[in-house]
């Protein structure tokens, strides 16, 4: 590990404990041009050799820290994953993209915002949602789960824990907003779903009532005092932020469901394997909620990496499939 960074004791001991458990070395690095949250590029995921978390130049102190420890954490599943023989990834295929492309294009065509949209829109919008869900669904259950295990393990980065969630909520919830008029609402919905149950998962776990979304998103505060037969007027229930709502309710109650690992147990292999087995049966469980059990596959990274280099080829047989182009 480099040194050339203030880190904290405790964050010092996870980058130690992870170099040790997974025979590696950690190369940290701050760049101006990563996201808020970091980025990860491990040998698991990637084949180069090395296993780099970048930070954003503009974290600084225990927000900093705490941006390192979740990277840190995410490469402490997918190295015990990948030692047991267990690491697997959401891949694609073309025939699961067909898949996917058949039920979007059905449901574009039975919402009254996107039915009569030009073809060269929906051209466009049926690959870019299903590669969405495909690049969320590969990270948000173990962020998740790293943040909780972070939570318990690390209280000393609680506060820059929750400034940067509720900073990532607003950002991850609204990531749509400027296309929603170009979307099936059932599609922005189902996105949105998924962060809320992140959040109100996470709001029950860390015990933090700002990071519940009806408290933290503007759109959803309106519906925190509702009774039962306001929300059911005509008024609300044609609300794409209401349906959020119901949705992402539905979203948080199976990760309750799910999230039966004790996170409190001494860290070791078996735990952080655990979890990584824990964050793909979330995985599948939201698949199963939103009618997307067949859409992607859990293959090895290799197999991913081939699938994106196959991603423009993919998208033309797609628009061939779907729209009958030469």
């Amino acid at each position: 590990m480099n040194n050339s960074y203030n880190l904290s004791p405790p964050l010092k001991a996870l980058l130690e404990y992870t170099e040790s458990a997974l025979g590696t070395e950690i190369l940290l690095t701050r760049r101006m041009d990563v996201p808020p949250h970091g980025m990860l590029v491990d040998d698991y995921t990637f084949g180069t050799g090395k296993n780099i978390i970048a930070f954003p130049g503009s974290t600084l102190g225990m927000l900093k820290d705490f941006v390192i420890a979740k990277n840190c954490v995410h490469l402490l599943f997918r190295g015990m994953a990948a030692k047991k023989g267990q690491y697997r990834v959401l891949s694609f295929t073309e025939e699961s993209a067909l898949r996917g492309a058949d039920q979007i294009y059905l449901d574009t065509l039975k919402d009254e915002v996107t039915r009569n949209m030009e073809i060269w829109r929906k051209k466009q919008l049926i690959f870019y949602l299903y590669m969405l869900f495909h690049e969320t669904l590969s990270d948000l259950p173990w962020s998740v789960l790293a943040n909780i295990l972070i939570a318990k393990k690390y209280p000393m980065m609680r506060n820059a824990q929750v400034y940067s969630l509720v900073k990532e909520s607003m950002r991850d919830m609204h990531d749509l907003v400027p296309a929603k008029e170009f979307l099936p609402q059932r599609y922005f919905v189902m996105h949105n779903g998924l962060y809320y149950g992140r959040d109100m998962i996470l709001a029950y776990f860390l015990t933090e009532n700002k990071l519940n979304p009806v408290i933290n998103i503007p759109e959803l505060q309106k519906f925190r005092n509702l009774d039962v037969k306001e929300m059911m007027s005509v008024r609300w229930s044609r609300s794409p932020w209401y349906h959020t709502k119901i949705v992402g309710d539905a979203m948080s109650n199976v990760l309750k469901l799910s999230l039966t690992v004790d996170f409190e147990r001494p860290a070791e292999d078996d735990l952080f394997s655990d979890l990584f087995k824990q964050g793909v049966e979330v995985a599948n469980r939201w698949m199963v909620m939103m009618a997307m059990p067949n859409w992607y596959l859990w293959e090895s990274p290799e197999h991913l990496n081939e699938a994106l280099k196959q991603k423009d080829r993919i998208e033309r047989a797609t628009s061939a499939h779907v729209f009958g182009d030469e």
